[in-house]
């Protein structure tokens, strides 16, 4: 046991005073595995080629997960991100020593979706656009604009402008960040081969303007699929891969975290942000679960023979 408590102790690090550090989001679009461009033929996981003419969405209610599962807003902030160019924004000076994760908003949440786009300074993400990004009092923003080509000679139009309170998502995705003296920078990927994932662009209707449909999809794919950190952590979990020997998933939990690999013969250690060990067992079936109370983040370690096999941190969310 002292193995293991000096291992977690030498992951988890200390939890000291917290420092000011000035944070910046960083974006870096994708297509796959290649930085995007326009007019470029890509394939979701359908098969079904495409390439982008257009693509914008919002991004709001940005806030910070550090130290412990403390939460800080990014007060009045809204991105309008267009794949076409780099995105880099500041997300202000804070008081942070750990950063944990980041939680991003996709579209306008509902108080802001609402009002006079004409009220706001014409360099405001919210101000009107060309082309544009508001759809209209009653319906707001939209939240997603992604226009290209389809069909295996990529000549049939898809038009998908996702929109509706009811679409506005907030996701969560784990990272430490990169610090560089007083600078914390959060790189996220974002792979836009995954907006259509399960969407099928070779049939039906691919004009689709509204809150549902297709539209919603898209919405919905990038809420679960699009991002990850630099870290490779996703919005939903890490996938079973050749370099992950145990899968862990979800990730971020509402409290359910579920082991599927080959667990015979390993043991398991969990521990708070505080260090606290909260779980500690032997592992063997092949797929297990493990029940976590209490928001705020995670280290889970998978031992052998007493040598540390594999640690990851897991979010959970109540």
């Amino acid at each position: 046991m002292k193995k293991y408590l000096f291992s977690l102790l030498i992951s988890l690090g200390a939890f000291c005073s917290q420092a000011q550090v000035d944070v910046y989001l960083n974006i870096n679009h994708q297509l796959g595995q290649n930085a995007f461009a326009f007019n470029t033929s890509a394939t979701n996981n359908l098969a079904n080629a495409f390439n982008v003419s257009r693509l914008q969405y919002y991004i709001a209610e940005v806030s910070l997960i550090h130290d412990g599962g403390q939460t800080t807003a990014v007060p009045n902030l809204w991105i309008l991100a267009d794949a076409g160019a780099s995105l880099s924004e500041a997300l202000g000076t804070h008081n942070i020593t750990s950063l944990e994760g980041i939680q991003l908003g996709i579209g306008v949440e509902s108080s802001h979706n609402h009002l006079d786009p004409s009220t706001y300074n014409m360099s405001h993400p919210l101000s009107p656009k060309s082309p544009s990004m508001h759809w209209g009092w009653a319906a707001g923003y939209r939240f997603i604009a992604f226009e290209g080509k389809s069909g295996a000679s990529l000549t049939q139009n898809f038009q998908f402008h996702g929109l509706g309170d009811g679409n506005y998502k907030k996701i969560t995705i784990p990272t430490n960040g990169t610090l560089i003296g007083t600078d914390l920078n959060i790189d996220l990927n974002a792979d836009y081969e995954k907006a259509l994932e399960n969407i099928d662009l070779n049939s039906g209707s691919n004009i689709v303007h509204g809150e549902t449909g297709k539209a919603a999809s898209v919405l919905d794919n990038f809420a679960t699929y699009v991002f990850t950190s630099s870290e490779g952590n996703s919005s939903i979990g890490l996938e079973e891969s050749a370099a992950i020997k145990i899968a862990l998933y979800p990730n971020p939990s509402t409290g359910k975290l579920y082991l599927k690999g080959d667990l015979s013969g390993k043991s398991l250690v969990i521990v708070d942000s505080y260090g606290k060990v909260v779980r500690s067992r032997d592992l063997s079936a092949t797929n297990e679960t493990v029940n976590l109370s209490g928001a705020g983040f995670y280290l889970v370690q998978i031992y052998e023979d007493q040598q540390l096999l594999q640690s990851e941190k897991v979010m959970v969310v109540q």
